[in-house]
C-alpha cells in the first residue's frame, strides 16, 4: 500500500506542478515584449541602419548596428516624457549590439530613439521619432 500511495502523490505532485505552470504560462506579466525605434533614412544612410531596443524581460536596452556603412549607431531612452535622456553607444559595426540593463519599475513608461552617428557626429536626419513603451510590457 505505500507505493500505491507514493504513486498517487507523485501523480498528484506532477498534475499540481503542470497546472501551476500551465497558470504561470498564461499570465501576461511573464510575457516579454520587445520595443524597437529604427533609424531612418537621410545624410545617405539607409532606412533601419540602426536600431534601439528594450526587452521588459531583464529591463535591457540594446543599440545595434544593422548595416556595414562604417558609422555607428546611437541609441537614446528617458523615463517618462521629460525625463533624464541616456545614451548608449554601438561602434562594433554590423551584426552588434551594445546593452544596457537597466532596473526600471514595473509601472514605468520609457521612451526610446536610435540615430548614426558617424565620426563622432549624430546625424540627426536619420533619428527614429521617441517610441513609447511600458517596462511591464502591458499599455
Amino acid at each position: 500500500m505505500a507505493i500505491l500511495g507514493r504513486r498517487l502523490l507523485s501523480a498528484a505532485g506532477t498534475v499540481a506542478a503542470c497546472a501551476a505552470t500551465i497558470v504561470f504560462a498564461a499570465t501576461p506579466a511573464s510575457a516579454a515584449t520587445t520595443y524597437e525605434a529604427d533609424t531612418v533614412a537621410g545624410d545617405g544612410f539607409l532606412y533601419q541602419a540602426g536600431t534601439m531596443m528594450f526587452g521588459t524581460n531583464g529591463d535591457i536596452f540594446y543599440s545595434c548596428d544593422n548595416w556595414s556603412d562604417g558609422a555607428g549607431v546611437i541609441g537614446y531612452w528617458k523615463v517618462g516624457s521629460t525625463g533624464t535622456v541616456h545614451s548608449l553607444y554601438n561602434g562594433g559595426g554590423i551584426g552588434t549590439c551594445a546593452s544596457a540593463n537597466e532596473d526600471l519599475a514595473e509601472s514605468a513608461t520609457f521612451y526610446i530613439k536610435a540615430c548614426i552617428r558617424d565620426n563622432g557626429d549624430v546625424k540627426e536626419n536619420t533619428c527614429s521619432g521617441w517610441v513609447k513603451g511600458y517596462a511591464d510590457g502591458v499599455p
